[in-house]
């Protein structure tokens, strides 16, 4: 999922997306099943924020988690149905809030390469607060603010349409650690764990997308 600037982007072509994952030499979706697995147990739930064609949670499923998740492109969950390996998968935008699931309801949830889409974090950090279970881990990336680097950026992404391949301008948005971690804490998470990862290139913009993982557990009830 990748918000557009523009009017006529209307989300990710799902068989571009993992044929560029593949070129791209993409790891994510690997590291974070790997920060996590020491936190996880077979038979446990997990959501997927944003799952796109489900690179990120597939290990999951692999490893006993039942998966769940939401993507606001159609085309995008076709092609993580056509896996067959996720449970419920919904269309929904992350930017409605609350998002369509009741309190505690998972024992886990991810999102990867997607919250450097937006701006303000803290409805997604209140809302996984409030579906996670106590004691259930959130893994999530996020490009880090680094000092003398603008919050706000924009790429020029090359996407499908309707008419076909097409250029569009894209916002990206950095975010400070200490402000993460300010914003975790405060809706009842503590870090576990963090790690750098070269994510994308875009060289001849001379830009390098750094995405950092965080791992953060939920304090227990009471």
């Amino acid at each position: 999922m990748k918000p557009s600037e523009g009017d006529e982007y209307r989300g990710e072509n799902a068989a571009q997306y993992e044929r560029q994952a593949a070129e791209h030499d993409w790891h994510g979706h690997e590291i974070l099943f790997g920060l996590m697995y020491d936190f996880i147990t077979p038979g446990e739930s997990l959501l997927d924020i944003g799952i796109g064609t489900g690179l990120a949670s597939l290990r999951f499923h692999r490893a006993g988690l039942k998966v769940s998740g939401f993507d606001n492109s159609p085309d995008m969950l076709r092609g993580c149905e056509s896996k067959c390996f996720a449970g419920a998968v919904v269309q929904h935008d992350l930017q409605d809030v609350p998002f369509p699931y009741e309190s505690s309801s998972f024992n886990h949830v991810v999102s990867l390469g997607v919250l450097n889409f937006f701006a303000d974090l803290a409805p997604v950090f209140r809302e996984a607060a409030r579906i996670i279970k106590p004691k259930g881990i959130f893994g999530f990336t996020i490009e880090e603010r680094k000092p003398g680097q603008r919050s706000r950026y924009t790429i020029r992404y090359t996407g499908e349409s309707d008419e076909g391949a097409h250029q569009f301008k894209i916002a990206m948005f950095r975010h400070g650690d200490k402000r993460v971690r300010s914003l975790l804490g405060s809706v009842g998470f503590a870090v576990l764990k963090e790690h750098d990862f070269l994510a994308d290139r875009y060289p001849d913009q001379g830009i390098d997308v750094y995405l950092k993982i965080y791992v953060a557990q939920k304090a227990a009830s009471g």
